[in-house]
């Protein structure tokens, strides 16, 4: 297993779990150690603590830093790596590519490569594959397998959903594709969907979460005008849930996280390649990637209603993980907003329970949401974690000061309870102000 993160670590133990002898390669000197002692600092996934501790005990799951140790006797190699995109929103596909060097140059015939790293349709043809070759000396398939099997797994839920949902196989020839589907088949007791390719696997992958982006798109625009048109937009979106082939999906901050933010732009980098660009993928980005200073007007908006501005204010922030009761803030939308209102010369303090105590995004985080509220101008939500679906917002408005603004950015509360308890409330798409006539 080359990567032991989030992903890579849950899948090693899973297939250790299953019998099989694992060693996981890793140039983090700490998580190798972490591993071997059994160690796991994915406290937000259920059950894996208690794998990873079992296993290692066992001798079924090792770490190294040696690719060579790794991949010497290894029947299978699975590249597990971040591909995240760069400032310019290009993919950074430079860790897969070092790794696949590194593991060819000690990888023996007859091996079998499998990509679980997201990567755009094309990569392990035309970037992973020749990377095996020149290290090798092998030559794919002949030699060796190459195959794709993306992970589908959402963070929170990362064991459960790799016992669950169907993996999608692809590889260079059917004989490497069944072997790979009968190894996950047979690992985690799930389906395995064969495809033609590597290249359709990763389409696969990519539309899927792309759908998503897309979709969640759409809802912030219409969010956005239905605040202007006096139009409840989660009311809107619930009623349209009724009906058997509408997927709702609610407006909010923006997208975080490793995988939506950037999986578009692997589609993206893909399309210009062949001179078609995926315009509609590009625009719904866009949109979510907007929606930070869409959040900073809520706030501008509330705080003007109770006679403030931002500069000068103190602002609460709960929750500044990408996704709810998530151990994790990669790519999380929240932290523009909180630049910004910092730029602006507003005070932020910020809870998360999740991070209690810790020093995160440049901030130590309080041990409570009243903790953090206290004296502030304004609250706002988030992340949707579960502790805040039940806040006690009487409690929260004895911490803040008199006339306080609230922003539910996620909108997990209802805007009646928040007004009742003395607040100026927003929510994205919930700004239950009357629209204006054309008149003004």
């Amino acid at each position: 297993m080359v990567g032991l993160g989030r992903i890579g670590l849950p899948t090693a133990a899973l297939f250790a779990h299953a019998g099989a002898r694992v060693s996981g390669y890793d140039i983090d000197q700490e998580v190798v150690e972490e591993t071997n002692a059994g160690k796991c600092r994915f406290a937000d996934e259920p059950g894996l603590a208690e794998m990873v501790s079992r296993l290692a005990k066992s001798g079924r799951l090792s770490a190294t830093t040696s690719a060579k140790e790794a991949v010497k006797d290894a029947d299978f190699i699975i590249l597990c790596l971040p591909t995240p995109v760069d400032i310019t929103r290009t993919p950074d596909y430079s860790a897969v590519r070092r790794a696949a060097s590194e593991v060819g140059r000690w990888m023996h015939k007859g091996v079998i490569v499998i990509t679980e790293s997201t990567v755009g349709p094309g990569i392990v043809e035309g970037m992973i594959g020749p990377a095996l070759e020149k290290e090798s000396g092998l030559r794919c398939p002949g030699d060796f397998g190459l195959a794709s099997c993306p992970e589908r797994s959402d963070p929170g839920k990362i064991l459960a959903d790799m016992r669950s949902v169907p993996r999608i196989v692809g590889s260079t020839n059917q004989e490497c594709t069944d072997m790979v589907a009968e190894l996950y088949e047979g690992a985690f007791g799930v389906n395995a969907i064969r495809v033609s390719n590597p290249r359709t696997a990763n389409a696969v992958k990519l539309t899927e979460n792309i759908f998503r982006d897309v979709n969640i798109a759409l809802s912030n625009e219409f969010a956005v005008l239905f605040e202007k048109l006096g139009i409840d937009a989660k009311e809107v979106i619930d009623a349209c849930a009724t009906k058997y082939n509408f997927v709702a999906h609610y407006p909010g901050t923006g997208v975080g996280g490793p995988c939506l933010p950037s999986n578009s732009y692997y589609m993206i980098a893909e399309g210009m390649k062949v001179g078609n660009i995926p315009y509609l993928v590009r625009m719904g980005r866009e949109i979510n990637d907007r929606m930070p200073d869409h959040v900073i007007q809520l706030i501008s908006e509330t705080l003007n209603r109770v006679g403030k501005t931002v500069s000068g204010s103190k602002v609460a922030v709960l929750g500044v993980a990408y996704k709810p009761n998530v151990r994790d803030v990669q790519l999380t939308p929240i932290e523009p907003v909180i630049r910004e209102l910092i730029k602006t010369g507003a005070e932020v303090q910020v809870y998360d329970p999740m991070f209690k105590g810790e020093k995160i995004l440049g901030f130590t985080i309080a041990r409570s949401a009243t903790e953090a509220a206290k004296g502030s101008d304004c609250v706002v939500i988030g992340t949707a974690h579960d502790e805040f679906k039940s806040l006690d917002l009487d409690a929260l408005s004895k911490a803040v000061r008199k006339k306080a603004g609230l922003v539910d950015a996620r909108n997990v509360l209802n805007p009646r309870d928040a007004v009742k308890a003395g607040f100026a409330y927003c929510g994205v798409g919930r700004n239950l102000q009357a629209p204006k006539s054309p008149q003004g």
